[in-house]
């Protein structure tokens, strides 16, 4: 979609007045690829015994831009730029956990049309996550689930590349999930190598580009699931791109037994026809 900004959109540059702090952007002559800034409706605090802070990625000038139509260089400095930012806050030895999400569509709870990512970095990890650190090492010495052969045998591979593996998880919660696994054992984000994260963009590129197919101005989640920045808990990095379809309601929020429309083995297939295509 083509057209000119959005008058209310708080991302776009007629707007850039009401903007919070800037801690970084990249230019392209005038073109403003990414821009990084403090969250105006941050949803921690700066100060006290569970705060942080909370960063807004604004990933592109044009309000109607979907990033499925990202350039492969666009998308190398997106993922490098939030690195950039990543490791600037992994610096703070307050901070021990960061989180970097996107939420497009308003099913995936957007409240603005306009592409962004958020980062939030805490200084206590969340609670939900320190269950998954405990689900995936019952004790110190326990193999890495995902490096581990067995949990991958039980995961549909959709794709592999020389250094990432596209994976439907054993048990996906949410429509059309997705995992992008590194072949190397990556505790964080931080940890990527460039080369893993120019390959991560062109393989996000190609997944968005099948979503919209499959569910086209669809909504969807892409979330970094990262262990901890002191490594008190072995995990590996990997990244779950899900398509929101329907709401979760009393069932899953009372069991955490989540309902899928389409069985994972159908999904599947689709999506490596659709990759191969």
């Amino acid at each position: 979609m083509v057209g000119k900004q959005n008058e209310a959109c708080p991302f776009c540059k007629e707007n850039e007045k009401e903007l919070e702090v800037i801690y970084d952007e990249v230019w392209e002559g005038e073109k403003l690829l990414v821009r990084i800034l403090a969250n105006k409706y941050p949803v921690i605090p700066i100060q006290g015994d569970y705060a942080g802070l909370h960063d807004v990625i604004i990933d592109t000038a044009n309000h109607w831009e979907h990033p499925k139509d990202f350039s492969p260089e666009h998308w190398q400095v997106l993922l490098l730029m939030m690195q950039k930012r990543w490791q600037q806050l992994s610096k703070n030895e307050k901070i021990v956990f960061i989180q970097i999400f996107k939420n497009h569509g308003s099913l995936a709870g957007a409240s603005i049309y306009h592409s962004h990512w958020q980062l939030v970095a805490m200084t206590k990890i969340p609670y939900g996550m320190i269950s998954q650190y405990e689900k995936y090492q019952k004790q110190k010495e326990s193999p890495c689930f995902l490096c581990e052969r067995n949990h991958l045998k039980e995961a549909i591979l959709i794709k592999e590349t020389s250094l990432w593996r596209l994976i439907i998880p054993p048990n996906p919660e949410f429509n059309y999930e997705i995992w992008l696994v590194p072949k190397s054992h990556r505790q964080h984000f931080g940890e990527l190598v460039q080369k893993e994260v120019v390959e991560l963009g062109n393989l996000l590129k190609q997944l968005l580009m099948v979503y919209d197919i499959l569910l086209p101005e669809g909504a969807f989640n892409i979330c970094m699931m990262s262990g901890d920045l002191r490594g008190e808990w072995q995990y590996h990095f990997h990244i779950k791109l899900m398509m929101r379809i329907g709401h979760i309601a009393g069932f899953e929020i009372a069991t955490h037994c989540h309902i899928l429309m389409i069985d994972r083995e159908q999904y599947a297939l689709r999506i490596k026809q659709l990759l191969q295509g």
